[in-house]
Order: structure tokens, then C-alpha cells, then sequence
């Protein structure tokens, strides 16, 4: 356990200054997501409601089946990872990879902003029970594969002139890295689907 700590302490002060700018760009697109909710109109905003109240509705008088949340939660996740990967094993992707955390910042920005903004303290409950647990564990993953997908796109562009079986070796490595930051986001979907219905479930009559 200590080896692992001092290896994630000293993968962190190495890449301080990636973290930074990749959490600067998630906040950004968290900023850009709940100012643009100001820029809705009431119709969109009536609409938006809607969708709520009717998942409070099925929430109330319908079983969730967890393994299709769960589904669905894993399947959002590759999707973020393979694209990061696949930008990764790009000498051009670095500034695509920003741009993923920044959409990734800027729906969760408008997510919680719209809720905040329309159902107050309700708002607040429903975004610590059901959005913040399992993003926990799943924006510390996307965070540190992005870091990782930058690191291996400079290696190739400072390394051009490698062999293709040093390259092949390396992209194994950084393949198996990416995916098992993967299966921690797998945890966040377990959250999601096992353990954020039951607390849902517990407050309904709060957040209803």
C-alpha cells in the first residue's frame, strides 16, 4: 500500500503542471455550462423540467433495473476513454484531449447548474446523492488518463525516431495503463446503479 501511494505521489508531482491545466479546462467548461443556462429560454427550461418530474414519476412507481443503468454508465465511460486513447496515439491529439475534458466539464456544469437553478435546495440533494458519487471516481480516472494519453502523445512526437518495436512496447504499456483506469471507472458505475437508486429511493419524498 505504500509502495502504490508513493508511486501516485510521485506520478502527481511529476505531471503537477498537466493536472493543472487539465483541471483548469474541466472548470472552464464547468463555468461555460451552468452560465449557459442563463442563455435558455423559459419554453426550453419548461421542457427540461418536464423530463425531470417525469423521472421522479417513474422513480417513484417503477423498479430501476441497475443492470441497464449499469450498462449504460460503463458504455458513456469507454466511450470517453477509447476517444482519449485513440488521441493519445496522436502527435496531433493534446489539444482535442483538452477539449474532451472541457465537454465533459461543460455537461456537468449545465447539469448541475439547471438543477441548482430550478429546484434550489432540491437541487442541491439531488446533485450530492445522484451526480457527485460515482463522477468522484470517475473524473479522478478521466482526469489521470488524460494525463497519461498527453505524456504518451509527447513521447512519440520527442521519440520519432524509435524503433517499431520500442513503439509497439510502449503502446502496450500505455494501452494497459488507460484501460485499467478504465475498469476504476467500471466502480463508478456500480455507484451509479447498485448504491445511487437505493439513495435516491431514501430521499424521494425530500427531492420530490
Amino acid at each position: 500500500m505504500k509502495i502504490l501511494k508513493d508511486k501516485i505521489s510521485k506520478h502527481i508531482r511529476d505531471n503537477s503542471i498537466l493536472y493543472i491545466i487539465i483541471i483548469m479546462s474541466f472548470m472552464i467548461g464547468i463555468a461555460s455550462g451552468a452560465f449557459t443556462i442563463n442563455t435558455i429560454n423559459d419554453i426550453q427550461k419548461e421542457n427540461m423540467m418536464k423530463y425531470i418530474n417525469n423521472f421522479y414519476d417513474i422513480f417513484g412507481h417503477t423498479n430501476l433495473n441497475p443492470i441497464q443503468v449499469f450498462k449504460q454508465s460503463v458504455l458513456n465511460s469507454f466511450e470517453t476513454t477509447f476517444i482519449l486513447w485513440l488521441l493519445g496515439a496522436t502527435i496531433i491529439g493534446i489539444p482535442f484531449i483538452f477539449f474532451v475534458i472541457g465537454v465533459r466539464g461543460f455537461l456537468l456544469g449545465f447539469s448541475i447548474g439547471f438543477l441548482i437553478s430550478e429546484l434550489r435546495f432540491k437541487g442541491i440533494i439531488f446533485t450530492i446523492a445522484a451526480i457527485l458519487p460515482q463522477n468522484m471516481l470517475i473524473l479522478i480516472s478521466i482526469f489521470f488518463i488524460a494525463v497519461t494519453c498527453i505524456n504518451f502523445s509527447l513521447y512519440i512526437l520527442k521519440n520519432r525516431r524509435f524503433s517499431v518495436s520500442d513503439l509497439f512496447s510502449q503502446f502496450i504499456t500505455y494501452t494497459l495503463i488507460i484501460y485499467t483506469a478504465f475498469a476504476v471507472m467500471i466502480l463508478g458505475g456500480v455507484i451509479e446503479s447498485y448504491i445511487t437508486p437505493s439513495i435516491l429511493y431514501f430521499l424521494k419524498d425530500i427531492i420530490k
